[in-house]
């Protein structure tokens, strides 16, 4: 079951001016708490399963109708708001009772628009959301190939399967008037967005466990955590202490410390946040205190403000959880040379400790904890060293198996 607690609403507030939710299925009010919470004037909800309605919070901006969702649908209070305000229509009215111990996901006792009533529903709203938003909750319910977060639907739950052709036909015969979009988060959601409002810009939260990028091992070197696992399989303090836990790798791409999940027993999942996902420096779409560990390689020196940065993978850092970073050492990587003849996207050098670098743009690392004091405990600062081969011709050395040149720092917060 998912919910409207995936996206980040208040941004619908306040860049579309969104003011009312319509949810086919209040369940425990949980999305329209969140509507709420955002900044929505009003949620309008129905229920069918009583023992959930008896519970529904009812209140001057949360009204709960004792209703199957096409009588909702149809009712002046829904036809008034689509017509009068910006809206928000979640379609989650599935399986009645089922998601929270109630009525069996393959009860038959009632009839099919009450079970699994979306196609019905959106054959009611043709015409009526020209400038509304839908969201569209359990699309596995419909498509049968279509890869989720959650898996597929079980053997035992009743599917749709035989409509799944008719649902995305549906779905795209609002083209006139909406974009289709597919989420695969959670249940999976499919999104069809006004073209009125411009390009869809609907921002999902980045949470533990979601599968941001494939878990593909790559032959070679396809990086510096790459070359760094060996080397942390020798420090206990890695597995046994440091990567713990749900983790979240900022800038892992295709070499994310999660490839390597099964060389250290105690690391969860690990959720990748790369370009796809937003901005490394703002995390705007993570929210506080969420992860376990937080963990990136050779990123840092990619943002305009590191310390900026920095305070941002802290506050998604959960009390007690470690950040682990290493970024490249200038004198092992741009070899007193800048700009970055290595890689031209680098904005930062790092050093970890310097009186006085060569480099216009160099960060000491030491100085920028100092920084942080009282907010973390510093774990390690290391100069990573072991590989680097001095006095050769100048080349990248991080291309090699062996050569880290970086820097590395895991702190604790408190």
């Amino acid at each position: 079951m998912g919910n409207l607690n995936r996206f980040v609403l208040n941004r619908l507030v306040a860049e579309h001016r969104v003011t009312h939710l319509i949810e086919t299925g209040y369940g425990q009010g949980t999305s329209c708490n969140a509507a709420l919470d955002a900044g929505f004037t009003q949620a309008l909800s129905c229920e069918i399963y009583e023992p959930l309605f008896a519970k529904a919070q009812q209140s001057a901006r949360v009204q709960v109708m004792h209703a199957d969702s096409l009588s909702f649908l149809r009712s002046p209070s829904v036809v008034r708001a689509l017509s009068d305000s910006r809206c928000l229509v979640f379609l989650d009215a599935h399986y009645p009772g089922a998601d929270h111990g109630g009525e069996s996901y393959s009860d038959t006792g009632r009839p099919a628009d009450e079970r699994l009533p979306l196609l019905a529903e959106l054959e009611l709203l043709r015409g009526k959301i020209d400038d509304t938003l839908v969201i569209v909750d359990d699309v596995r319910i419909y498509r049968r190939d279509f890869d989720v977060a959650f898996g597929p639907l079980p053997d035992a739950v009743e599917n749709a399967f035989h409509k799944e052709t008719e649902f995305v036909a549906l779905l795209e015969s609002y083209h006139a008037t909406h974009s289709v979009h597919w989420h695969a988060e959670d249940m999976g959601y499919a999104v069809l967005w006004p073209l009125a409002w411009g390009a869809c810009d609907l921002t999902k939260w980045v949470r533990p466990g979601d599968r941001t990028s494939p878990d593909i091992l790559h032959l070679g070197v396809p990086g510096t955590t790459c070359m760094s696992i060996n080397r942390r399989m020798h420090d206990a303090r890695f597995s046994n202490r440091w990567l713990v836990g749900n983790g979240l790798d900022i800038g892992g791409g295709p070499d994310s410390i999660g490839l390597y999940h099964r060389l250290f027993p105690r690391m969860g999942s690990v959720t990748v946040y790369d370009w796809a996902q937003g901005d490394a420096q703002f995390l705007a779409n993570v929210r506080d205190e969420q992860f376990d560990f937080v963990y990136s390689a050779h990123c840092l020196e990619h943002v305009m403000q590191p310390h900026a940065a920095i305070q941002q993978w802290l506050r998604v850092l959960a009390p007690g959880g470690h950040l682990v970073v290493t970024v490249p050492d200038e004198d092992m990587y741009e070899q007193g040379v800048w700009p970055s003849t290595f890689n031209g996207d680098h904005k930062h050098t790092f050093t970890m400790f310097k009186h006085r670098s060569w480099s216009p743009v160099s960060v000491n690392v030491l100085e920028m904890l100092q920084g942080f004091d009282g907010e973390v405990s510093i774990e390690k600062v290391e100069r990573l060293t072991q590989g680097f081969l001095p006095g050769l011709p100048r080349f990248d050395q991080t291309r090699t198996a062996f050569a880290e040149c970086g820097i590395e720092f895991v702190v604790r917060k408190l």
